[in-house]
């Protein structure tokens, strides 16, 4: 995000995003995670909206898909975004205790070491 936001601010947006049509796969972690203001939000729908059908995108978030707009904090948008990476895409829903803190109970659980 800091680097699509410096990029528009040096006016080298355009240069920036067409280095990511040539890319096989983007993949982009833990999204939602912090926050974004308005203009980084803009700036990632228009790098998906660009890539869309042309680049394979994994995207990684805790947040369910109707809590993402609180990233974008436009119903529009997230709206938009969704339908970009949702079709003819795979939704993969992780349910359960997270891996790091169940790795740190047994560590601390004498019975378990």
């Amino acid at each position: 995000m800091n680097d699509l936001q410096m990029a528009q601010k040096k006016l080298t947006l355009s240069g920036f995003l067409s280095r990511f049509g040539r890319m096989d796969l983007l993949v982009i972690d833990e999204l939602g995670f912090l926050a974004v203001d308005k203009a980084a939000a803009q700036l990632l729908f228009q790098l998906i909206s660009d890539l869309y059908e042309q680049v394979s995108i994994v995207v990684t978030s805790n947040l369910r898909f109707s809590d993402w707009n609180a990233i974008f904090a436009d119903d529009r948008m997230t709206t938009a975004f969704l339908d970009r990476l949702t079709h003819k895409g795979r939704i993969l829903e992780f349910v359960g205790d997270s891996y790091r803190y169940r790795h740190r109970l047994q560590q601390d659980d004498p019975v378990q070491a």
